[in-house]
């Protein structure tokens, strides 16, 4: 995978333990070319890794380069 945008957390292999959200945005983000996605937001406490989640996420449409363009 391409990494165009600098991850927070570092080293990408440090990523873990978010499978299951990585999983749902995943659902999500696959329904958008089909109108079906509506709007989501991301709350949680501070320095608990919305800011690498959502680079992530980034860095996976980037690298598919697929029917959803992404924008950070």
């Amino acid at each position: 995978m391409q990494y165009p945008l600098n991850e927070k957390i570092g080293e990408p292999a440090l990523f873990v333990g978010r499978e299951w959200e990585l999983k749902y945005f995943d659902n999500w983000l696959a329904n958008i070319p089909k109108r079906l996605s509506k709007s989501r937001v991301i709350i949680a406490r501070r320095k608990s890794g919305k800011t690498a989640f959502v680079q992530r996420i980034f860095n996976q449409l980037w690298s598919e380069n697929g029917a959803v363009i992404p924008f950070y």
